[in-house]
């Protein structure tokens, strides 16, 4: 559980961040896995 909460959790710190396509890459693999 804890390591998907930390997953969450940086896919939202990189969004807010001014990397929108980072987002992109962790935030796909994010809801394969989900």
């Amino acid at each position: 559980m804890s390591y998907e909460a930390i997953s969450v959790f940086d896919i939202f710190k990189i969004g807010v961040g001014p990397s929108s396509s980072h987002t992109l890459g962790p935030w796909r693999a994010a809801q394969r896995f989900a």
